[in-house]
């Protein structure tokens, strides 16, 4: 008879973190140097500075950042919520 215990997967990251983040005006320079960065505005629009250029992202705007560029990220008026995800970059 066939056991009616079941076990549960163990939890795949596929090498992504999360990290969710209130951004106001401050833009604060910000670098990472070997993983790229995927970022979606949940709430909130932002201002993302990378490359030379300005992008206006609002709610379910995504943008996707190289590792080793300085960018700067910050609140358009009063408060964004967004989250990001890192991936390491392999060689």
């Amino acid at each position: 008879m066939a056991s009616l215990i079941s076990s549960r997967p163990e939890p795949s990251t596929y090498g992504v973190s999360l990290t969710f983040e209130t951004l106001t005006d401050e833009a604060p320079l910000r670098v990472r140097p070997s993983e790229d960065t995927l970022l979606r505005v949940i709430d909130g629009v932002i201002a993302l500075r990378y490359d030379g250029e300005e992008r206006l992202l609002g709610p379910a705007g995504e943008a996707l950042v190289p590792a080793g560029f300085h960018h700067t990220m910050c609140a358009v008026s009063g408060e964004a919520r967004i989250v990001m995800g890192y991936r390491r970059v392999t060689d």
